[in-house]
């Protein structure tokens, strides 16, 4: 050992770190959730009545119906052709945001004003999940006080902060019927002779605010995002066996690039291999439906397989052919 290495040196550089590798991003990281929040958004407008899944909106290539408030869908910013005539679900396959800016605006106003951000809170958004032991921030869900403020919080932009614990958890309570659990990091401590000693049973906490036709609505919502031609995640998923219903993100920030989402979960209906529900954010990288949503890929390979069997996005990057393995590396078709 180096005799006169400074230990506290050392812990300033890494607290001092731009990228602050000490937070746990899962409990702690508070982040605008950006489209992956249009679930919660078709949520609110299917149970406030106004909406069914085959309401129909005019995709343009940017929001107008607010005087002084221009808000460009992502298929302007790329100089593509607008997704044209869609109804609800298939606006959340498309991501439309001119559709969720008109359901932000048109809530608030019909509704009132608490309305979709009650929605969002019964989504356990701006709140500790009550996870054991670890230190987990809440986050904030505010009511938006103006026109402007609503058609933000409609795509998920504008004054909220949600942690990736929270989101995870209204994903796999969409995944189950409703269902919210307190999220538990043991399941159980046995002995080194392989006897249980203590088992921690699941505790729910809430179940989502809505009716079971309104969550077979974000399930189908869902499973479009990705096996949909159109679907924002479909490129990120050609050759997946597994089943997989999503949700892409791409929320913007104030300093830096848009931070990428991909929320969603495995459909195997396996009793060997229990389903699951993941998201990712990688932060500052741009593109959900480029970024994320490889990562979330790369993530169900191992568990599935036990082995990677793609490229993350940062290794296609840097022009690799082969996938690395603890054992070494295999063709990457």
């Amino acid at each position: 050992m180096q005799q006169n290495y400074n230990f506290q040196y050392a812990y300033n550089d890494i607290w001092n770190d731009e990228t602050r590798p000490l937070i746990n991003r899962a409990l702690q990281g508070q982040y605008p959730l950006g489209s992956v929040f249009k679930l919660v958004t078709a949520a609110a407008a299917l149970e406030s009545g106004l909406y069914t899944p085959d309401s129909r909106y005019e995709c343009t290539s940017q929001y107008t119906e607010l005087s002084g408030f221009t808000g460009d869908d992502w298929t302007f910013t790329r100089g593509l052709p607008p997704s044209g005539d869609l109804n609800l679900l298939e606006g959340l396959m498309r991501s439309c945001n001119p559709w969720f800016y008109h359901l932000g605006y048109d809530l608030y106003q019909q509704k009132g004003p608490t309305y979709l951000s009650d929605m969002a809170r019964g989504f356990g958004l701006g709140s500790a999940t009550g996870i054991d032991v670890l230190l987990e921030n809440a986050g904030s869900i505010n009511d938006p006080t103006t026109d402007g403020a609503a058609v933000q919080m409609g795509i998920g932009q504008g004054d909220m902060l949600v942690t990736p614990i929270q989101v995870v958890d209204f994903i796999a309570a969409i995944a189950n019927g409703g269902t919210m659990y307190k999220p538990q990091i043991i399941e159980k401590i046995t002995s080194i002779n392989g006897v249980v000693v203590q088992s921690f049973t699941p505790q729910i906490r809430s179940t989502l605010p809505v009716s079971q036709s309104t969550i077979a609505a974000l399930q189908e919502g869902m499973r479009l995002v990705v096996e949909d031609e159109r679907g924002t995640a479909h490129s990120s998923f050609i050759g997946m066996e597994t089943p997989i219903y999503g949700k892409t993100g791409t929320a913007t920030t104030s300093l830096e690039d848009p931070n990428s989402w991909f929320a969603g979960y495995t459909d195997m209906n396996n009793p060997d291999k229990p389903d699951i529900a993941i998201v990712v954010i990688a932060e500052n990288a741009g593109d959900g439906s480029r970024y994320a949503s490889r990562i979330f890929k790369r993530v169900v390979q191992d568990y599935i397989l036990g082995a990677p069997a793609t490229l993350y996005p940062w290794e296609f990057d840097f022009y690799l052919t082969v996938t690395p393995t603890q054992e070494g590396a295999t063709q990457t078709p």
